[in-house]
């Protein structure tokens, strides 16, 4: 017996030991994260370590003219130190902002940014920041996340880095919404993905003392859409709103609020007044732009496509990983119980849960009777957040390669908050095994990753919502099923005056409450053309026409920026183009012109300023700290370097120190416990 105890205690031993090698691990990874940029901050480089930068301020100027926002974003830093430093800064955008201004101002001093390809770019800040010119470069990480690179900052100084973009707003049934990212969600690089990217790894600061208090963002904004409005709000934020006539101006109550979450701000009109239509055209140059938009007619009009009692196959996929840790899992668990509460009995369902691993509740998709509901009710209730976020694994579950039988529609609803650094593998995986299925994406959190949502989503030829508190998830899952059961208009055909090019060029299905927005430019002129939108459905046709008209007395701004919005829409075409295969050269080919005609940020091209005249003195150098960006709000502690291992540690660490304990009784026993 006593050889038995000792094995169960070397046992015990191994299996702590397992635990502690495997925390180490994670804990040299975050050594090595914590030298990598990290979104959200001023980096100081130098060869004395780190040391807090002060962040002075944050400031978003938001301004709405009828579907274009023009948003100016300032952050404001101080050098502290007692020397001359560089900073890098990273920070995250909208995923179709078009990056196309750049102000440092640095004291009384200020620089304006030019648009350079990529690399030239590149060497003008090195040149400058060796020959100790002040200089600024804004380069674009991925298509929602941003780097600057300041050189040559002095002791005392103050740094404003200012950058201006113009975005789409977003509108969808009836509620106009724009949102402003301002921290961003741990990505999780899987173990086999090739050169992981290090923009994705980055951890948060500890929690704000006194001394060293929250970073705070300042939020104005005007909305003027020409119409009245009947409600204004931030679903996560406090505002204060005024109106002047036809304009309503926001602002945050507080006058400020943590870096921790997105802001959402959305508006409606006054019942009667939405928009079934809208042209917006600008002149720039030799070519007209225009901004289309056309509401599809609503569910009861002869457009519908799909009857609401039509059987449907649902799988839903959730992610139980570590960073949906906190008010995310729970988000995420209410928002699916909802889901299964909307199944009929025709239906049939599925449930895949994926951390580090992927596992499905039940073999195949089985019948929504209500002892297989209340099996998956009570599954859902005990789901967990830990692990690393294995994706692939879950959609290769979620969408199989086998020929289907049955005959139903089938969806795939994948709820997540999309932290993850291979993104485009996962789009091309999309690609590849969606066959008949179509993918609807659910972001839940604070702070997810809205390009993986909206670009999934496209992929699998479906939706993508967006929950960041647990208040709006009956609404926001009620308005999906709403559109997994009703199509509005197929084969949708726009039919312009002159040649165009326009963008995305296949015209998707719309479903329910989902507005057609293209984006083209044109050869000849669109001013007093007509333009024609043509779509089918299970009854009749339907078609409606609109003409360009030149602005009305107040809205000239609405039309400012269309050619920038269709220069951010061709680069996006163009890049999708290159994750379904297409050569990198040819699609860079593709791209830089464009970028450096309409001076905006891309994958290839980059913002560079430099003032003319040195400040540094040559012989001093450069050190480096760092201000980290805060925790989305609600997400739990936890390590954000994940060990790229199959094996949670907290479960060898749990068996091990049951085995120790166990050891530790039985040792101490009387030896007649041992008869």
């Amino acid at each position: 017996m006593r050889q038995a105890l000792l094995i169960l205690f070397l046992g015990g031993l191994a299996s702590v030991g397992a635990a502690a090698t495997t925390l180490a691990e994670a804990g040299v990874q975050a050594q090595e994260v914590n030298a990598a940029p990290r979104a959200g901050q001023l980096r100081l480089s130098g060869p004395f370590g780190y040391r807090p930068a002060v962040q002075l301020a944050a400031e978003a100027n938001i301004r709405v003219t009828g579907l274009v926002a023009h948003v100016t974003l300032t952050q404001t830093f101080r050098n502290d130190s007692e020397s001359w430093v560089e900073g890098e800064y990273l920070f995250p955008l909208p995923d179709q902002a078009a990056v196309n201004r750049l102000r440092l101002e640095i004291g009384e001093r200020v620089i304006l940014g030019e648009i350079k390809e990529k690399q030239a770019a590149k060497q003008i800040y090195e040149q400058a920041r060796a020959t100790g010119r002040k200089a600024s470069l804004v380069e674009q990480r991925r298509a929602n996340l941003f780097s600057n690179r300041v050189a040559n900052i002095g002791p005392g100084e103050v740094v404003s880095v200012e950058l201006h973009y113009i975005e789409r707003i977003g509108y969808r049934d009836g509620l106009f919404s724009l949102r402003l990212p301002t921290t961003v969600t741990p990505r999780y690089t899987p173990a086999n993905f090739p050169a992981a990217d290090e923009v994705w790894q980055f951890q948060h600061p500890q929690p704000a003392t006194d001394s060293h208090p929250i970073q705070p963002i300042t939020i104005n904004a005007e909305i003027n859409m020409g119409l009245p409005l009947s409600a204004v709000d931030a679903p996560y934020h406090d505002i204060a709103l005024a109106r002047e006539q036809s304009r309503y101006r926001v602002r945050l109550a507080g006058g400020h609020a943590p870096m921790d979450r997105d802001f959402l701000l959305s508006w409606r009109a006054l019942p009667g007044s939405e928009p079934r239509a809208a042209l917006f055209h600008e002149r720039v140059g030799a070519h007209d732009y225009a901004l289309l938009m056309v509401l599809p007619p609503d569910s009861a009009a002869p457009g519908e496509l799909a009857m609401p009692g039509l059987p449907r196959e649902l799988v839903f996929v959730i992610d139980t990983s570590g960073s949906m840790g906190g008010s995310s899992i729970e988000q995420a668990r209410a928002g699916l119980g909802y889901a299964l509460g909307k199944l009929r009995p025709q239906d049939r369902f599925n449930i895949i849960e994926f951390n580090s691993r992927a596992r499905s509740l039940f073999a195949r998709s089985v019948d929504a009777s209500r002892h297989n509901l209340a099996r998956a009710e009570e599954f859902v209730r005990h789901l967990d957040a830990g692990g690393g976020t294995e994706m692939r694994a879950a959609l290769e579950l979620a969408l199989p390669l086998a020929e289907r039988e049955d005959p139903r529609l089938r969806q795939v609803v994948f709820i997540t908050d999309g932290a993850v650094g291979n993104e485009v593998e996962l789009f091309r995986l999309i690609e590849q095994r969606l066959g008949a299925s179509r993918l609807f994406t659910v972001g839940i959190g604070s702070a997810p990753n809205s390009w993986f949502m909206r670009k999934a989503a496209q992929a699998g030829r479906g939706d993508h919502v967006m929950i960041g508190d647990a208040l709006v998830i009956q609404e926001m899952m009620h308005g999906l099923f709403e559109r997994l059961g009703q199509m509005s208009l197929g084969n949708l055909r726009v039919d312009w005056p002159v040649a165009v090019d326009a963008y995305p060029r296949a015209v998707p299905d719309l479903y329910r409450g989902q507005p057609l927005m293209i984006s083209a430019r044109a050869e000849g002129r669109l001013l007093d053309s007509k333009v024609t939108v043509r779509g089918t459905g299970a009854r009749a046709a339907w078609q409606t026409e609109l003409v360009a008209a030149p602005p009305a007395a107040g809205m000239e701004a609405a039309y400012t920026g269309i050619s920038t919005l269709w220069a951010r829409a061709a680069i996006e075409s163009l890049l999708d183009e290159k994750i379904l295969g297409r050569d990198e050269q040819a699609v860079r080919e593709a791209v830089l012109p464009i970028a450096l005609e309409h001076q905006v940020v891309s994958p290839y091209t980059s913002f560079v300023a430099v003032e003319q005249q040195p400040r540094r003195p040559l012989e001093s150098g450069l050190e480096k700290e760092a201000v980290a960006n805060l925790r989305p709000r609600g997400q739990t502690p936890q390590m954000y370097a994940w060990p790229k291992t199959a094996t949670d540690s907290r479960f060898h660490l749990m068996l091990g120190c049951l085995a120790l304990v166990l050891a530790c009784v039985f040792w101490r026993s009387p030896a007649w416990a041992w008869r």
